[in-house]
């Protein structure tokens, strides 16, 4: 029998969390590259929301991906984005198996909370520095 560990429910709230701002940041980076090939390709808004559709389908890789090709962002950014891509990554397709072991047992639910709030952290970080790229893209009408 299952026996819930402490803090077995923030660790899900942590967990959700991070997963919905990790899904914020694709959505981000989609928009991103949506906008910098309108602002410079001239893209019109039909072709925006297709590029983010298809964008928002696939994984996170394949718009950092596209980003890195064809929209680079500056160095600093490209490296947080994609940090954040690998930790993603990790929550999405390993921690259940890799922490599954440890929770059966009560162990390392301290740590695995400090790792979501990283992850959420540096989601908000990412998505707040894409902002501010995002705002010097779109030209001031005066």
């Amino acid at each position: 029998m299952f026996t819930k560990p402490e803090r077995f429910e923030e660790l899900c709230e942590r967990v959700g969390l991070a997963l919905m701002l990790g899904q914020k940041v694709q959505f981000a980076l989609a928009y991103y590259f949506a906008v910098y090939h309108s602002v410079h390709g001239k893209w019109n808004k039909a072709k925006m929301d297709d590029s983010v559709d298809l964008h928002l389908s696939k994984p996170m890789g394949v718009v950092v991906a596209a980003i890195e090709k064809e929209a680079p962002l500056p160095d600093i950014l490209a490296e947080k984005v994609r940090a954040f891509k690998e930790l993603r990554n990790w929550l999405a397709h390993d921690f259940d198996q890799e922490a599954t072991p440890f929770l059966t047992k009560s162990q390392k639910v301290p740590d695995y909370i400090e790792r979501m709030n990283d992850i959420c952290a540096k989601a908000t970080e990412v998505m707040v520095l894409l902002g501010e790229v995002g705002q010097k893209l779109i030209p001031v009408k005066g």
